[in-house]
């Protein structure tokens, strides 16, 4: 006979609760990216006009690119709805589901990711294979494999970088002007040379401080990491996010870093620091590692899927030639979000039983195997083995 326990009487669904509904959740998420969008606006607009850098219209233009990605983005939607539903093809029927699935938030993600002079064209081919492909050929929300922004973000990067390249990347008109930036973003640096060197690495964009600020170059969401980390606490009072998840992510990628700058000859923390203050990470952990659909639903599977995460981070920086690993770490981890919910759940539930047991033990063995592997690719490896000989030499 099962048992099962719990408190005192009534007891109350969460989705009973007003305040967890998809519409509350939608305007505390909303909210929680508001920071982000604002400081994108101020550094890349505001600021930048100010400096006497662009005119009145081109301050604008970050925050209308951010706006047309969202619209775009649920217009898409709504069109698919009206082609799709031949029943009920009225404006009230299709503005309920819209208000019912996020349709915003896409394009909005779509549009905080991508560099501030990405054609608007672009912008569109991103947006439509994030709502079309990525959400509503699978069934719309809380049925797509793959989180939406990050499908049209990965088949805007890998087929029109060039395109946004060429038409001025990410760049705003008073970074063009610093040569000490020499044409490449922070991540860029240390995708090309493989070297950790805080000469190379943080000096040219000022110090680790200007990396929490943001003033920095990089995509319009991803280098304001004061902003990101306000959200990030609104969302995890709110309960919107599961607080922990970001946290574990970030925590990998910075013990990793750390073993690979003090196995590099430069110890300190400034190099995990750089790490995490760099390119998409706090971005991608607090915005699209926490997304409800894609990613684990119960505590020990989303530990498990921000620990991967973080070992697969390490290991894309430092191998290819892609400077970020956060959206392809992402992607390939959206792939085994099912089989990490399942197998978490067995371990939970059968306790240490055999079966749980050796799913346990695979699950590490894959993770050490990855991890392993990360800092074989950085040569953290070769100088730990350098390491340990000349401490056997010296004990000898």
């Amino acid at each position: 006979m099962a048992r099962f326990a719990g408190g005192k009487a009534p007891y109350l669904r969460i989705a009973d609760d007003p305040s967890k509904s998809t519409n509350a959740l939608m305007r505390d998420f909303l909210i929680g990216m508001f920071p982000v969008i604002l400081f994108a606006w101020y550094k890349n607009g505001i600021q930048v006009y100010l400096e006497g850098n662009i005119a009145f219209l081109e301050m604008l233009y970050p925050l209308f690119f951010i706006i047309i990605g969202g619209l775009s983005s649920m217009l898409m939607e709504g069109i698919f709805f009206y082609i799709t539903n031949k029943e009920n093809r009225n404006v009230k029927g299709i503005m309920m589901k819209l208000k019912n699935s996020f349709a915003l938030i896409p394009g909005i993600i779509l549009a905080l990711l991508l560099p501030l002079y990405t054609p608007i064209w672009v912008l569109l081919f991103g947006a439509f294979m994030a709502t079309i492909v990525g959400k509503m050929l699978f069934g719309g929300f809380g049925h797509n494999i793959f989180n939406p922004a990050l499908l049209g973000y990965l088949a805007v990067g890998f087929t029109l970088s060039g395109v946004i390249a060429s038409a001025g990347g990410v760049f705003n008109q008073s970074e063009v002007l610093v040569d000490a930036y020499a044409g490449a973003t922070p991540l860029g640096t240390l995708a090309s040379s493989k070297q950790i060197s805080y000469a190379a690495l943080v000096a040219p964009y000022g110090s680790l401080w200007n990396f929490f600020l943001g003033t920095i170059p990089g995509a319009l969401g991803e280098t304001g990491s004061l902003a990101i980390i306000i959200g990030y606490l609104w969302l995890s009072i709110r309960k919107v996010i599961k607080w922990s998840t970001p946290l574990i992510y970030v925590g990998t990628v910075f013990i990793l870093s750390w073993l690979i700058g003090a196995f590099a000859g430069d110890g300190g923390l400034w190099f995990p620091t750089y790490s995490i203050l760099s390119g998409g990470l706090l971005f991608g952990a607090v915005f699209m590692a926490t997304e409800p659909v894609t990613t684990p639903r119960n505590p020990l599977g989303k530990i498990i899927f921000a620990l991967f995460l973080g070992a697969l981070t390490v290991l894309f920086r430092f191998i290819g030639n892609f400077p970020e690993g956060v959206g392809t770490s992402l992607i390939v981890m959206n792939i085994f979000t099912m089989p990490i919910d399942s197998i978490s759940a067995q371990i939970r539930a059968g306790g240490i039983r055999k079966q749980s047991l050796l799913k346990g033990i695979m699950i590490v063995l894959i993770l050490v195997a990855i991890i392993v592997y990360s800092l074989i690719k950085s040569g953290t490896i070769y100088s730990l083995s350098a390491l340990l000989g000349w401490f056997k030499l010296g004990v000898m």
